[in-house]
């Protein structure tokens, strides 16, 4: 007597018992048969047939065209769910079967037989131990493959190749580190990626990643599109460092599916640990190399050999960036640190990253000499980040020039501690290049100096002291004219004033400090002292 157990669909069997690579191919609604029993034949079939309905029948023998064609009618009258054989299917068998109205399964070439029909009886019999059995199985390969350093992608790859599903490897900031589209989701993939990235579709908690790495479970979500996923979190160490998420179209996730989800996010949680304990070490030498750089403590041959050893190319020029919080209250130095490498993983910009005491800093290669763009763009970058996670904190950043040679590094780390100086004596909320500071690196050494106190009190006296009484903005009116190089419709929009509101300013400006805006030495002074009182405020 057969033993009973809940009924086995087709498409489980496919995807829990039989080797990965099967291929089905038959109708749609051939998947959803129930499968009561598996029985070996061979051909041509015996003149006794001990074959039930519901049976699927796997053929043992190689079975020419012929046979298999011959043996289909007979199968299909027996009311069987599907035959089952070691491929290829020839043109011929494929017509047979669709004739008669049952679906062929189709084992890859160097299948065991023998273990494919025992994992199908298992499964009939005892679904939980043979899903226990996949699973093991699963594990043992991603494993293997983790332990021979196969890498992120190719673990992805063996996930889609086993579930049929799109895969994708997100780190803590849903930027994704790896994904595999399946064929079906081809034309949608790039739109399925930005829906991943926005934290809104992360399962209701999961923002905060100690909280996901507590639930540990697999999460199902409906996603724009008719699409739907799977979700489990990457957890090392007590933390969600990243989001494993199997992609599909409608409903099609299933039990396979979820031991995959499973056992992948222990085989991406392992490979993320490795290459996190990498990228310590790494950073460590390379915040070591730079120590000594820019103190000088070593030879240029050896900064030469010390770099290449770290795989960066000093050749090119670099220019620095240093960043601080500012403030009473602000996010940790490590915070601003992973913020950084963030950015500078996401742009793939070449750079290393130095930690001071109360400052970040790093390196970052540029074209050519003339072209800071790299920098100042990570800079920004860096910045928007920051603001966007903290937008309640203050972050002063500099930016140096770039330098040639590797003995001018030091030269541009000083630029851009002197730029960082500088915004937070001016205030200044956005990254700051020391290329653009111009007057401002002369002023900054004067700011104290007594002349240049009384130079701007002479310049601007009247207009700040009636700015004081009136509670009007007329220094604000003269820097925003400059800033837009004296174009009053520009300026009046800056301002949101209407155009003949500022002639009325600009001319009760001339008339309260007694001057002639026409006059170019009169603007230079008014700029030079505009500049000055910024400083010289700020250091109040």
């Amino acid at each position: 007597m057969r033993p009973s157990s809940s009924p086995v669909s087709l498409v489980e069997i496919i995807r829990l018992a039989l080797p990965v690579g099967t291929e089905f191919i038959g109708e749609a609604d051939h998947r959803s048969r129930v499968v009561k029993w598996a029985v070996v034949a061979s051909t041509p079939l015996p003149t006794v047939l001990d074959y039930e309905p519901g049976d699927l029948v796997l053929l043992a023998t190689a079975t020419s065209d012929a046979l298999l064609v011959a043996a289909i009618p007979s199968l299909s009258e027996l009311g069987i769910a599907a035959i089952g054989f070691i491929g290829p299917a020839s043109d011929a068998t494929i017509a047979a079967a669709r004739s008669a109205n049952v679906p062929l399964i189709v084992l890859p070439l160097n299948s065991n037989l023998r273990r494919a029909h025992q994992s199908t009886l298992t499964l009939i019999t005892n679904r939980q131990a043979q899903t226990g059995l996949r699973a093991a199985q699963v594990r043992q390969q991603l494993g293997q493959m983790v332990v021979e350093e196969a890498g992120l992608e190719a673990i992805i790859r063996a996930m889609a190749q086993l579930t049929g599903k799109g895969v994708v490897v997100q780190d803590k900031r849903l930027i994704p580190l790896a994904s595999w589209a399946h064929p079906a989701l081809g034309s949608v993939w790039a739109d399925v990626l930005r829906t991943l990235g926005n934290l809104e579709h992360l399962p209701a908690g999961w923002s905060d990643r100690r909280t996901a790495a507590n639930h540990n479970r697999i999460e199902h979500q409906a996603l724009p599109g008719g699409l739907s996923r799977l979700i489990m979190p990457i957890v090392v160490k007590g933390v969600a460092r990243g989001y494993l998420s199997f992609i599909s179209v409608g409903e099609e996730l299933d039990a396979l599916d979820a031991l995959a989800a499973e056992q992948g996010a222990e085989a991406c949680a392992l490979e993320m640990a490795k290459a996190k304990a990498v990228s310590e070490v790494t950073k460590r030498l390379r915040g070591e190399f730079l120590d000594a750089m820019l103190a000088g403590r070593v030879s240029p041959k050896e900064i030469t050999q010390w770099a290449g050893q770290l795989g960066h190319n000093v050749a090119a020029p670099h220019a620095a960036i240093v960043l601080a919080w500012d403030g009473d209250t602000h996010p940790s130095l490590r915070r601003l640190e992973t913020v950084l490498n963030g950015e500078i993983g996401l742009s793939r910009a070449a750079a290393l990253v130095r930690v001071e005491a109360d400052r970040v800093g790093a390196f970052v290669a540029v074209e050519t000499i003339g072209s800071p763009k790299p920098a100042r763009d990570l800079a920004e970058a860096v910045y928007a980040r920051a603001m966007g996670e903290y937008p309640h904190a203050i972050l002063r950043c500099g930016v140096g020039r770039p330098a040639g040679g590797i003995l001018e590094w030091r030269t541009s780390y000083q630029e851009a501690g002197q730029a960082l100086d500088i915004a937070r004596q001016l205030d200044e909320r956005r990254p700051m290049y020391f290329g653009d500071l111009s007057v401002y690196r002369l002023l900054f050494k004067m700011s104290e100096h007594p002349d240049l106190i009384s130079f701007c009190r002479q310049t601007l006296g009247t207009l700040i002291e009636y700015d004081r009484k009136q509670n009007s903005n007329l220094i604000e009116t003269l820097e925003a004219f400059f800033a837009h190089n004296g174009n009053l419709s520009q300026t009046a929009e800056t301002l949101f004033i209407h155009r003949n509101t500022l002639q009325y300013r600009m001319e009760r400006i001339a008339e309260l400090a007694g001057i002639d805006l026409d006059n170019p030495e009169t603007r230079l002074a008014l700029q030079l002292a505009l500049k000055a009182y910024r400083l010289i405020e700020s250091k109040k």
